[in-house]
């Protein structure tokens, strides 16, 4: 199930770090005081995975360009400490009977958890699959059909990590709104002293590769 927070907040006009109890997908800031104000900025966006200090900027602008690009004082995100997730990202996948599955932590992930692979790259056989999970060690596992056998991935596509996200949801795990994940929040996007911001994030669980990238 997707999530999702909202935050209002009153600018001190200095960057600001905000605390999230998950991890986030995107975030979108509004400044709702300078919504009509000419030249200055009305909403900002942050998409996982933009580079370091970014920002997608909108402006209230008529008649000349209404969009940029902050380069240093967008989004930082600033840690990441006890983030309680379902998700891990896949850093490979070996051609072998059973396959094994590498991810960073398979903490909390016990044998028979369902687990749904999204957006694999290179190794597309096992995306939108369900299986049953084998944990292995610490980062890694193999995995079960539903006949309960093992997934033989020997004749499958090489795994290739490329531009895909290479997400594996562990859906048998309830997902807790703790821990923290902070994202700062530049001076680019915070606006004045005393502007008043909505603030929106959340974290998708379906992603759909319907492009040409493997």
């Amino acid at each position: 199930m997707a999530r999702m927070e909202k935050y209002r907040i009153q600018s001190g006009g200095a960057a600001y770090s905000l605390d999230i109890g998950f991890e986030p997908d995107t975030i979108e800031v509004w400044n709702y005081t300078k919504w009509e104000t000419d030249t200055k900025v009305v909403k900002s966006y942050w998409h996982k995975g933009m580079t370091e200090a970014y920002a997608i900027n909108e402006i209230c602008e008529d008649s000349s360009a209404n969009r940029s690009i902050s380069t240093s004082n967008g989004f930082t995100v600033a840690t990441t400490s006890s983030v309680t997730t379902n998700r891990q990202t896949v850093s490979g996948i070996t051609q072998a009977n059973p396959g094994v599955l590498t991810v960073t932590s398979t903490s909390g992930w016990t044998d028979g958890d369902k687990v749904r692979l999204r957006d694999i790259g290179g190794m597309v056989e096992l995306n939108d699959n369900l299986y049953e999970v084998v944990v292995i060690d610490s980062t890694t596992f193999s995995l079960k059909d539903a006949a309960g056998d093992d997934v033989d991935t020997t004749g499958y596509t090489t795994f290739a990590a490329g531009s895909c996200l290479n997400y594996a949801f562990n859906i048998s795990k309830k997902v807790d709104n703790s821990g923290t994940y902070r994202v700062t929040l530049g001076t680019d996007v915070v606006g004045a002293n005393d502007d008043v911001l909505w603030v929106s994030a959340w974290q998708a669980d379906n992603y759909t590769n319907k492009g040409d990238v493997a």
